[in-house]
């Protein structure tokens, strides 16, 4: 069996598994506001096998929500970790791919994994594969943690200078970041704002589950938002019963976005049938590349491959 090193790479956190060890490593996620991209993830992820102990890889699989869009900085960026771990052979992809297939184990259906973003794919039974949704922060990942934080805030300081309705979450913002005062200008100068800002979405969870009125309202928006994306994953695949994987750490146990994304799930679209995925990203990464071939994932994996010895 070839040794495999998986990679779960967002914007909180870069993590990573190998198959050979249970362990799973976590170091600094990378945003693509942080200069060389392609050098920050590649770094970050020699970090963590490091931290894993350096281990034979024959096959690195990276899902990452800031893979490159052009096939030259595909390759460059798997030559880097080829480089750093001694992999002959490198699989990128969008972290949606890896997230489809540990949430379904390959399977079809929908996946919808909610984190600092948003990734969706739907795999019908006979059919190419459809990324869904995401698109990052700036122009979407709708209902995801960065979404949901940033409308938490804004309604914080809204409420603070008198344009908004009085929120529990200010007593909640105060305890996570501090005074309110200059709040914006922390934020906007902190070197990782996208995940700090991620980091408020549990409280607008629970100040919602508590029935405070301004939370309660964001969260309802992003339930409409990741229903959309699921309605549109189930037209994709089709059929009478479609299974629709929720994972990530805002959707993959129970809590208060959960459950009422699974109430308005049940009442307006009876075609799915909701369960917790069966495995996460990083899991899926580790499990698809241990496969001879990816499958009906190919088309959305760039494959880099070591150059092969000179005559």
């Amino acid at each position: 069996m070839i040794a495999v090193l998986g990679v779960d790479g967002g914007q909180s956190s870069i993590r990573l598994f190998h198959s050979s060890d249970p362990r799973v490593v976590e170091v600094d996620g990378v945003s693509r506001q942080e200069g060389d991209v392609v050098a920050a993830v590649a770094n970050a992820v020699a970090d963590g096998w490091r931290r894993l102990g350096s281990p034979l890889v024959d096959l690195a699989v990276l899902g990452l929500t800031t893979a490159p869009s052009d096939a030259t900085a595909n390759d460059r960026i798997c030559a880097l970790v080829a480089g750093s771990v001694g992999a002959s052979a490198v699989w990128l992809a969008d972290d949606a791919v890896t997230s489809h297939y540990g949430a379904l184990s390959g399977g079809p259906g929908v996946s919808l994994i909610c984190g600092t973003g948003v990734a969706s794919m739907a795999l019908p039974e006979n059919g190419s594969p459809q990324v869904i949704g995401g698109h990052g922060y700036l122009l979407g990942d709708e209902g995801g943690g960065f979404w949901i934080g940033r409308r938490g805030l804004g309604a914080v300081l809204r409420a603070s200078e008198g344009r908004g309705a009085t929120t529990r979450l200010s007593d909640l913002a105060r305890r996570r970041y501090g005074g309110l005062e200059d709040l914006h200008i922390r934020l906007h100068d902190a070197d990782r704002p996208i995940d700090q800002i991620a980091q408020f979405a549990p409280d607008v969870l629970d100040a919602a589950a508590d029935g405070d009125t301004v939370a309660s309202d964001v969260l309802d928006e992003a339930v409409r938002e990741l229903m959309s994306v699921a309605e549109a994953g189930l037209t994709w695949v089709g059929g009478d019963r479609v299974d629709l994987a929720l994972g990530g750490r805002l959707l993959g146990s129970a809590n208060e976005l959960r459950a009422r994304f699974e109430r308005l799930l049940d009442a307006t679209l009876p075609a799915a049938r909701p369960l917790t995925a069966a495995a996460s990203a990083l899991e899926g990464a580790v499990a698809l590349g241990r496969l001879s071939h990816a499958g009906p994932y190919a088309g959305l994996i760039h494959v880099w491959q070591a150059p092969g010895p000179t005559a």
